[in-house]
């Protein structure tokens, strides 16, 4: 951290002339500064700046008093400059720091950088932006770049005439300089932390519209801006933005703070938006939608449009103290997206989705190697880290348990009361939780630091004393079912939210003890966690999974229980929730993965889309996990999938009708897509049919928008030819719009041959594919065993590049680690990448490779525990012939690929053993204090065990020349 008390900012004056020759720019800041302090020196963030000139200048003086520094000294560590002077900067003045100095337009996707695309007639066009989260202001211009240290900007940008200029407020001047070039000057922001801080220069189409609340005495302008052609694939987004703009501005009693709203469609953009004051930026996939969009990409594109314009409040007005309360101010804004996109498509069922949704986050704050929602951070590399589900997911839904606590009205009556307190200003985690506890009149702080506080969730085990008795009993809840006593010592508020068959309403009961007995009739089915805004599990016995199972196999009766979870019935979040608690449970151990296969019959008549999404979810994780054990086993698996996803294409059909509701066509895609991955023949028929009609003349009638990501993975993932490879890649070619792109480059890795898993690795390394989408052209090739050996080969041989082109974009490092090794099930490949990455400085992504190697570990448990029990279940219930597998080996044949040839290896495993290699990698055993609870300090788990230096290769020359020559850079 930079910042020094004796000098704070008050208002940054910035000139920025970028040189597209060299890439570089020339800037020159003027930072009014207010000293405390008497001081010589000033230390302040600064990053790959060469400072020319700096000088302070006493601006209230009638003498117009300076001085200039004499030296600057850099730390690139801590990534600060110090500025010593030789006279004493006095206190009692306000000084005008001026700063020349040179920079970089670099590659980076972050800082101020340098993208490239081409229109619909080939033309290309040249852009430059900026990217400020978390802490690359200071690539830009030297400040204190950090988010406690606001103060006001002024910006002018010198750039060619014809360029469109954009930046956080409106043009407030611009003039034609000679050379065909411009300078325009932006309008005072209001004061802001650094990150917030934002221009573009380029070639944009936009479109626009007003709201109907008012700023000044004059409606709120929005413009949605896009590259060259793609503007009118905005609209969507840009009425949403209106909406939501209004919307919030009624629900926080505040109205929008700034004339204008930007939202920007950036061809090369690293996360997938940024909620910049006034100039939000996203990837063109994230905002722009074709106008034939699929449900589905509606509601994606909703939920991330809402979050950001959420920000322009909750994080731009008021902001967090420190990158430690990120979660507060990333949680509450996908909370309150959720509550406003309910509000607005209320047909959507999106709390259900939001149900679905944190189920990824559940699975990741159950291995020890997670970490505490609010958690303590210091230098840039640690920041960046906590940009993850559990900040993001797990902090909105905490929040959402809090709202169903305290009820939704006095909840957001209390936000209300925190804005107005810290508007313009600063707030933390604990500022809020007072707040809430003076509006409401109850204890929120009490309830709420132990969630925010302690590293993980708990699981309720139900056990049942008698028929009218249950005993109900909190513990920390592992993934690898390995929960040690020294570790099983927390306690968390548990709201129980229970209902049961006489009693359909939930009781609101409080559990903060370890065990609780209960008065419930055994004899019918009661559920825990009803409405599913609980951020735990639930392991029942099996006779009431098997009540609560039977309740939603009688159709009336299922109608009756699943419309309205306000009135206590099993509506759709409550199905998603059951569903995935027991799979939970049976990937950790606590209960058999024949108990969820068996659920899953319940479900064989459900309707809704959401429950089925989930249902896919479920399988393909255990499809994942068993995908390299015997081929009878696997087909006898795919069939389970066949017959349940099946039965709706009957059912469906393949064409939609004019009114049919939006849910019916997902659904129709979802179930077409897994039924053609189990192998279906008259699916797979009708889809190679399709594709070839399509491929023929684009005949949209053939594939329409919502089947097209189905029909490609089908057609790929049943054939090892390249002649319908060769026709995807060409249609990824032609598209212009950002959604046929993603859906053509993302299929590629279901090519399942050698021959196109390698052409995928290849093609998503090339020029041809922007950085941020190179993680969509890899993640598929997981889905077979050939590509995950590729994958990991590939990582190997070339970690040195990608690690020296990609270590200032953490986000990309951490998704490539996930993407190539998070799959494996084997102790062989677990030591392999231990012993990788033994000679790596992982400090940057420590958190995710300890969060891989840990999650492979729980998938060898897995694997170990229930293999036979799995192929039982299939032999029981004829999906597996008797003679289909070897039953004589008494211990775990756990197999994989062996990269080098592609031969089967078959490795012994025994706890023992794995125990012993997960020691010997430092992984779960070496933890870090959570912060205080209650006075008492929780030890949580951090990432591990591995340290030294990276050594440097070289890697794709041609695809970094080619890069260059194009000005481009090579992913929430």
């Amino acid at each position: 951290m930079a910042r020094e008390r004796s000098v704070i900012p008050i208002h940054y004056n910035l000139k920025i002339v970028p040189c597209p020759v060299n890439f570089s720019f020339l800037g020159e800041c003027f930072i009014e500064i207010c000293i405390a302090e008497p001081t010589y020196g000033i230390t302040l963030n600064a990053k790959e700046l060469n400072i020319q000139t700096a000088t302070a200048r006493d601006h209230l003086s009638k003498t117009g008093y300076s001085v200039t520094a004499t030296s600057v000294s850099y730390n690139v560590e801590e990534e600060t400059i110090t500025l010593e002077f030789p006279q004493l900067l006095y206190v009692g003045t306000s000084w005008i720091l001026d700063i020349a100095y040179i920079g970089l337009v670099n590659d980076k996707l972050n800082g101020f950088y340098r993208s490239v695309y081409t229109d619909a007639d080939n033309k290309v066009h040249q852009l430059t932006t900026t990217q400020f989260q978390s802490t690359h202001a200071r690539r830009a211009f030297p400040c204190w770049d950090e988010p406690s240290v606001k103060a006001t900007f002024s910006l002018t940008l010198v750039a060619p005439s014809d360029k469109t200029c954009l930046s956080n407020m409106s043009i407030g001047s611009r003039t034609i300089l000679e050379n065909g070039m411009q300078e325009v000057a932006f309008l005072k922001t209001p004061v802001m932390a650094t990150y917030l801080l934002a221009w573009m220069i380029g070639d944009f189409d936009y479109i626009e519209a007003y709201t109907s609340g008012e700023f000044n005495g004059e409606p709120v302008l929005c413009r949605l801006y896009a590259p060259v052609g793609l503007a009118r694939h905005g609209q969507y987004s840009l009425d949403l933005a209106v909406k939501a703009v209004e919307y919030f501005s009624r629900l926080f009693n505040i109205p929008y703070p700034l004339p204008k709203l930007d939202l920007v469609a950036v061809p090369d953009f690293s996360p997938g938006a940024m909620e910049n004051w006034g100039l939000i930026a996203f990837r063109t996939y994230a905002l722009l939608l074709a106008e034939d969009g699929s449900n589905d990409r509606q509601r994606e594109i909703a939920a991330t449009v809402v979050h950001e314009i959420s920000h322009q409040w909750f994080g731009n007005l008021v902001t967090m103290e420190w990158w430690s309360d990120l979660w507060l101010f990333e949680g509450f804004a996908t909370h309150l997206a959720y509550i406003v996109v309910d509000d607005l498509f209320p047909g959507w069922d999106i709390w259900s989705e939001f149900v679905k949704r944190i189920q990824e986050v559940l699975k990741h704050d159950a291995l020890r190697t997670s970490h505490p929602v609010e958690v303590g951070v210091a230098n840039p590399s640690e920041i960046t880290q906590i940009f993850d589900e559990v900040s993001y997911m797990k902090g909105a839904a905490v929040l959402r348990m809090l709202s169903a606590w305290l009820g939704q009205d006095r909840l957001l009556q209390g936000i209300r009361k925190f804005m107005m307190k810290y508007m313009w200003g600063n707030a933390n985690t604990e500022d809020l939780w007072v707040t809430l506890a003076e509006e409401c009149n109850v204890d929120v702080p009490g309830f709420m630091r132990k969630w925010t506080r302690q590293t993980g969730h708990p699981v309720l085990s139900i056990t049942e004393l008698d028929e009218s008795t249950i005993l109900v009993r909190q513990n920390l809840f592992l993934s690898t079912g390995d929960v040690r006593d020294d570790e099983d010592t927390l306690l968390w508020p548990v709201p129980l939210a229970l209902a049961t068959a006489d009693n359909p309403m939930p009781q609101n009961i409080t559990m903060d003890t370890k065990e609780l007995i209960l008065k419930v009739d055994t004899t019918k089915w009661y559920k825990f966690n009803m409405g599913q805004a609980g951020f735990y599990r639930v392991s029942y016995p099996p006779k009431t999974l098997d009540l609560l199972g039977q309740a939603l196999t009688k159709r009336g009766t299922q109608r009756a229980i699943s419309e309205d979870h306000q009135n206590g019935t099993l509506d759709a979040a409550n199905r998603v929730g059951l569903l995935t608690d027991a799979a939970a449970l049976v990937a950790s151990g606590n209960a058999p993965t024949s108990s969820f296969l068996t659920l899953l019959k319940y479900f064989e008549d459900e309707e809704n889309y959401m429950v089925w999404a989930e249902i896919s979810l479920r399988l393909q994780e255990l499809f994942s996990v068993w995908l390299e054990q015997p081929t009878p086993v696997m087909n006898a698996l795919k069939e389970v999938q066949r017959r349940l996803f099946t039965k709706i294409v009957k059912r469906l059909g393949w064409t939609s009708t004019e009114d049919e509701d939006p849910a019916v066509g997902n659904l129709r895609a979802l179930a077409i897509r897994y039924a053609g991955r189990a192998g279906d023949p008259d699916i797979v028929a009708e889809a190679r049919r399709r594709f070839t009609i399509f491929m023929a003349n684009r005949d949209l009638t053939a594939i329409p928008p919502d089947l097209r990501f189905p029909v490609f993975e089908i057609v790929l993932r049943t054939t090892t030819g390249v002649e319908e490879y060769d026709a995807i890649v060409n249609y990824y070619r032609e598209a212009y719009l950002p959604d046929e792109k993603v859906v053509a480059l993302t299929v590629l890795g279901y090519g399942h041959s050698p021959e196109l898993i390698r052409r995928t690795l290849t093609f998503a390394m090339s020029p041809e594919v922007r950085t941020q989408d190179i993680l969509n052209a890899i993640a598929t090739l997981r889905s077979s065993a050939l590509g995950r050996a590729e994958m990991w080969n590939f990582m190997r041989h070339h970690w040195d590049i990608l690690y020296e082109r990609h270590c200032d974009d953490i986000r990309f490092l951490d998704y490539f680690v996930l993407l190539s090794i998070g799959s494996f099930t084997s102790l062989e490949r677990y030591r392999e990448v231990g012993e990788f990455f033994s000679n790596k400085d992982t400090s940057s992504y420590e958190r995710i490779l300890a969060t891989c190697l840990e999650g492979i570990r729980m998938q060898i448990l897995w694997l170990e525990r229930d293999r036979r029990n799995v192929e039982e279940w299939l032999r029981t219930n004829g999906y597996l012939l008797d003679e289909a597998t070897d039953d004589t080996a008494t211990a775990a044949d756990l197999t994989y690929v062996d990269g080098n040839n592609g031969s089967c290896v078959q490795v012994e495993v025994d706890h023992e053993e794995l125990d012993h290699a997960h020691s010997m990698l430092s992984l779960g055993h070496r933890r870090e204090p959570d912060l205080e609870v209650d006075g008492r300090s929780r030890s949580s788990s951090t990432a591990g065990g591995f340290s030294s230096s990276a050594t440097n290769s070289a890697y794709f020359s041609a695809r970094t020349s080619a890069a260059s020559s194009r000005s481009s850079s090579p992913q929430n």
